[in-house]
């Protein structure tokens, strides 16, 4: 196979030709508003399965499986909510992973479940204001300090 030679800007530029910047700029703009309409649908599906993960972890024969799926899933969502324009629910998912990474099951129950109540309420509570945004902020904070105690090694 003969090496391909490497684009140069007169290359790229001529791929250009005949297209109008402007165009293209409301082409990509209303391509990342298409995505973005859809984020809430995403998210609100990956809180469902945290809220089923924890359903099916908090019984009273719980394994380590279904433990791990709902560490799983807190990881998941920590991983995308920013992007999806909900950083604390990003912050409250990374709490709940490192909680979940010292706990074994039937453990921490009330803190766990107030982590999954919280991520509900944040995502409830997007584009209502800074003082939602400073109430979500508060409720990080105090969780965080919270699993840092309980995950603190003695």
């Amino acid at each position: 196979m003969a090496p391909v030679a490497p684009v140069g800007d007169a290359a790229v530029a001529a791929s250009d030709a005949g297209h109008d910047p402007d165009e293209l700029g409301d082409r990509a703009e209303a391509a990342v508003e298409d995505l973005s309409s859809r984020f809430d649908a995403w998210m609100q599906a990956d809180l469902d399965r945290l809220k089923n993960a924890w359903g099916a972890a908090k019984t009273s024969g719980a394994s380590h499986a279904d433990y791990k799926l709902l560490e799983t899933c807190a990881h998941n969502i920590r991983g995308v909510a920013t992007s999806y324009g909900y950083p604390a629910v990003s912050r409250l998912c990374g709490s709940l992973c490192r909680l979940l990474s010292e706990t074994e099951p039937g453990e921490n129950s009330a803190l766990i479940n107030l982590h999954v109540e919280a991520c509900m309420a944040a995502f409830g509570s997007i584009g209502r204001g800074d003082a939602a945004q400073s109430v979500a902020n508060a409720v990080c904070d105090a969780l965080e300090e919270r699993v840092a105690v309980k995950t603190a090694k003695t």
